[in-house]
């Protein structure tokens, strides 16, 4: 809501508004922010909710129009995307579009913004040793519990450089500090000379004067896929043996020998269009990839005898810091659901008619689509129940009169969502279902609730910070940008479901969203009518998809300021 402009489904109050406890370490403003973004844009190739809401939506090539790399954990093959047909209409591969946005770019900051210096905080990292600035108690140095020590009782603080009008040919080129500090992961690094020559050959050398003349060129989107593959050791031979040997002064043992048979392998990416390649064991993952073992994680850590990355060096089940022995999180052991208080403040106090049941709430991953991606494709809405679904248990359905398909209602403070209901005895009883990513731009009626078009899975949950992903500075606890850190913890979820009694479809006419967006007034709209209103058909009205003006609808823009509002 305060980034798109739109509307919400927010059922509860603010927390200023409840009397609640307020935090201390942060500025609380007593009326939330409103409004949206200066400018919003989407890189998509279809239509999505996200591109919906959009100021600008750059169209992007799909699988088959492009030219990329694709792997996965799930599996040990590399696998390319190959551009068996050029991009329709305007849309472009990803790297043509972030190359055409840092060229531009480039051109606009001529002028305005030069070689700049930034100072970065930034996080005590994990596999470096600062992860153990903290191994004994935490203690808050704005608290004055203790001194500001960078790197140790807070974030490193770094100098960076950005140069800006040089963004263009910095993008379009091999930078200087693989041949200066080489390459590396996870506490671990190797030289990588070698691989930057070679580079220099298979790419080219940049020879235009700057600051990336005589590096070797990323002009291409395949230029770009043979920078990688050159420089990980899954996919060169070489780099792994060099990665393993890096291990090896850390572990005081030979790994080597697991990258040896296959040194002398170099995938290239027509060698994986001819046929996906199976990638090479390397030392970021914990597990083997061999003719003789199938990959399975910590098996370098068992027959290698490397240490696990963690305190003790060891599997390690109990957690001894501080703050997991104060939230109860020392072992992994089952804990009941978190009471979120979502339930209590809306349970009957919007009737329809119908009985209303508590059920807990879970939104694992789904067979129709992968997260929102084809959930909008005819043939995977044939396949499923053609829109979004909650699937409920035979018995929880009986106790509130559900039967299969029919239209239900979840909701709680937090919002509300609307579905088909599919009864299914695979359900356990006193929990509910609904598979996540499902969008609400197919199939998707009103809500009772909130008087606005019904939500997805993510309307009912609201993401809280869990306080044990704050901990830094402790070994395997140390944060790691998508691999440790403050992810939202919006699983634990309770929901009231119920049949719908009405089914709106909110097919009104609207007044066209953009022009009244921009602030136009209704004396505006009145003079437009007058004059031009002869000039639009029927055609030119739009079909409701937000609330009616009287609810609210549109940002919350009054039926007063649309009068007249027939015209675009």
């Amino acid at each position: 809501m305060y980034l798109l402009g739109t509307q919400h489904g927010i059922q509860g109050k603010d927390l200023g508004e409840e009397g609640g406890e307020k935090p201390s370490e942060v500025v609380w403003h007593e009326t939330a922010a409103e409004g949206k973004l200066d400018l919003l844009v989407t890189l998509d190739f279809r239509m999505s909710t996200t591109c919906l809401y959009s100021d600008i939506v750059l169209p992007t090539a799909t699988w088959y129009e492009k030219n990329d790399l694709n792997t996965s954990d799930m599996h040990p093959f590399i696998h390319p995307l190959s551009k068996a047909v050029d991009p329709a209409w305007e849309s472009r591969s990803d790297w043509d579009i972030y190359k055409g946005i840092a060229r531009k770019f480039s051109e606009l900051t001529v002028g305005h913004l030069g070689v700049e210096k930034d100072i970065v905080a930034v996080p005590i990292l994990h596999d470096t040793p600062g992860e153990l600035a903290q191994a004994l108690d935490v203690k808050d140095w704005k608290k004055k519990q203790c001194e500001p020590i960078p790197g140790k009782t807070m974030p490193n603080l770094v100098v960076v450089e950005r140069d800006y009008p040089n963004t263009y040919k910095m993008y379009t080129a091999l930078g200087l500090l693989m041949s200066k500090i080489g390459n590396g992961g996870k506490g671990i690094a190797w030289n990588t000379e070698t691989e930057v020559k070679f580079l220099g050959e298979l790419n080219r050398l940049v020879t235009d004067e700057g600051i990336s003349k005589g590096l070797p060129r990323i002009e291409s989107d395949i230029d770009a896929t043979e920078i990688i593959l050159t420089l990980a050791p899954e996919t060169n031979g070489h780099v792994a043996v060099k990665a393993w040997g890096a291990l090896s002064k850390i572990t005081g043992r030979d790994h080597t020998h697991l990258a040896r048979p296959r040194e002398d392998d170099k995938i290239r990416f027509y060698d994986i269009q001819a046929q996906p390649r199976k990638i090479i064991s390397s030392p970021t993952w914990s597990g083997l990839e061999s003719e003789h073992v199938c990959y399975n994680a910590c098996y370098t850590n068992v027959h290698e005898r490397n240490p696990w990355r963690t305190l003790t060096g060891r599997q390690q089940f109990y957690q001894d810091h501080s703050w997991m022995r104060a939230f109860g999180e020392t072992l992994c052991v089952y804990k009941p659901p978190v009471d979120t208080r979502s339930i209590a403040p809306v349970l009957g106090q919007k009737p329809n008619g119908n009985d209303e049941l508590v059920l807990n709430f879970i939104t694992p991953h789904q067979k129709w689509g992968i997260h929102s991606t084809y959930t909008d494709n005819l043939l995977m809405l044939t396949l499923s129940r053609g829109g979004p679904i909650v699937w409920v248990s035979e018995v929880d359905a009986a106790k509130v009169g559900i039967k299969d398909n029919d239209w239900i209602e979840s909701f709680n403070v937090n919002g509300a969502l609307v579905a088909r209901a599919v009864v299914s005895q695979r359900v356990p009883e006193g929990m509910c279902m609904m598979y996540h990513a499902q969008e609400k731009i197919v199939n998707m009626p009103g809500s009772e609730t909130t008087g606005g078009r019904g939500g997805i899975h993510n309307s009912v949950t609201r993401a809280t910070l869990k306080p044990t992903h704050m901990i830094g500075g402790y070994a395997q606890q140390s944060y790691g940008f998508n691999y440790y850190g403050t992810v939202g913890s919006n699983r634990d979820e309770f929901i009231i479901i119920r049949k719908m009694n009405k089914i709106d479809w909110l097919d009104e006419e609207i007044p066209p969203a953009p022009l009244l967006q921009r602030g136009v007034n209704k004396d505006a709209l009145k003079s437009a009518d007058e004059c031009a209103t002869e000039h639009f058909s029927d055609s030119d009205k739009v079909s409701s998809s937000v609330l009616p003006f009287d609810k609210g609808g549109l940002g919350g823009i009054s039926a007063e300021q649309t009068t007249s509002g027939v015209i675009q």
